[in-house]
């Protein structure tokens, strides 16, 4: 596993999503998180309205029945959303930080993500909420989640911490914040910019961006809407092309298709951070070699043209 410094700690590359742990027995969970610090994955992304408090609460109970547990890893949480609305309030922010200590059983969160982006959000109140979370050690470092490049910007003049993470969703099948890059002057429909230049804003100003739904797709046929691994059988009738090229490389690397999907993101120069949200050991010990894979430019290309994207 490689690592990357993201606000001061290092974190690995390859993190693991605690979106969909509510629903599953303890002791499953508890092995996934050992499988995760075995394979040296020391990230656990969570958020306040994750099973609405359940996912946190679920894993705080493993981390008081093991509490060395927690000096092996960086614990992320996000807030901001509410039922039907955003809320970046002072009170809000700093009402869900504590509430997330108390279900996860920690003495401090180490990144701190504003969940979405809140039209209505007052700067000077996040940033008094940042100071106060700091100065108490309740958080270590701060970041964003789908964010553009202009609302960060704009909330960094404000904060006294380095806004050091963007979280996005960003896959082979789906990469806008790539698209309209490779697109720029033509007619093509990636060429629209639906963030402002996020992606150069974040390598610029040194960002790290973090994704979601790294292994997701979601398209609609016949059958239905399907949403599931890129890698899984259902994806594998839809993106054909795809799963070719992913099991041709996998061969070749001597590694997974599903490790390949996550190399994809992880082999631009950008140098993202991958999120997987699976809860399943063996499909997260698939990912393993995520880091590893020495996959070409010219592969990362074929990848991304065998998902349907084209080039101009």
């Amino acid at each position: 596993m490689k690592y990357i410094d993201v606000g001061g700690i290092q974190a690995s590359r390859l993190a693991l999503g605690c979106m969909r742990i509510a629903d599953k027995p303890r002791a499953q969970i508890e092995r996934l998180i050992r499988t995760a610090l075995d394979l040296g994955v020391n990230m656990f992304d969570h958020a306040d309205i994750y099973g609405g408090g359940t996912c946190e609460r679920i894993y705080g109970e493993i981390l008081k029945s093991s509490p060395s547990l927690r000096e092996r890893m960086v614990i992320q949480t996000k807030c901001g959303i509410r039922g039907g609305w955003y809320d970046l309030s002072y009170s809000h922010i700093t009402e869900s930080v504590n509430g997330a200590l108390s279900r996860l059983n920690v003495d401090y969160i180490d990144v701190l993500l504003l969940h979405r982006p809140d039209t209505l959000m007052r700067p000077e109140e996040i940033a008094r909420a940042f100071d106060a979370l700091e100065k108490s050690g309740k958080v270590r470092a701060f970041g964003v989640s789908n964010f553009s490049a202009h609302q960060i910007d704009y909330l960094q003049a404000f904060v006294n911490q380095k806004l050091c993470v963007n979280q996005l969703q960003l896959s082979a099948t789906h990469c806008p914040i790539i698209d309209s890059g490779i697109n720029v002057n033509t007619y093509n429909d990636g060429a629209t910019d639906r963030d402002g230049g996020t992606l150069e804003y974040c390598r610029k100003n040194n960002v790290t961006i973090q994704t979601y739904g790294t292994v997701q797709c979601e398209f609609t046929d016949a059958s239905g809407t399907f949403t599931g691994a890129i890698t899984s059988e259902g994806a594998k009738r839809k993106y054909f092309s795809l799963s070719f090229m992913l099991e041709g490389l996998a061969q070749k690397y001597g590694t997974t298709a599903d490790a390949v999907a996550v190399a994809w993101v992880l082999h631009h120069p950008a140098e993202m951070q991958a999120i997987v949200g699976t809860t399943s050991e063996t499909r997260l010990a698939a990912y393993k070699d995520c880091c590893e894979v020495p996959l070409t430019d010219r592969e990362w290309y074929n990848i991304y043209k065998a998902a349907g994207h084209t080039l101009p």
